[in-house]
């Protein structure tokens, strides 16, 4: 489980979905994994910094830098 991460280091995130299974990485090291076959409860919105719902205490506090989300595998 992904927890607070208070070094004040810059960390990169990654996260993937096949369209079955989702992992999440941070610096490389994989953090969380779970399966998701769909998307039904998808909006057509992508909210980076915050919870889904908008409520006080879910925004990022902190920076955010260098956001990419493509729609192929990458490779570094």
């Amino acid at each position: 489980m992904v927890g607070i991460i208070p070094d004040g280091n810059w960390h990169r995130l990654g996260f993937t979905w096949d369209g079955a299974a989702r992992a999440l990485y941070v610096d490389d090291v994989l953090v969380a994994a779970d399966t998701q076959t769909g998307l039904a409860a998808c909006t057509g919105r992508v909210l980076i910094g915050c919870g889904s719902n908008l409520t006080p205490g879910t925004f990022w506090s902190g920076l955010i830098d260098d956001v990419r989300i493509y729609n192929r595998v990458v490779r570094p």
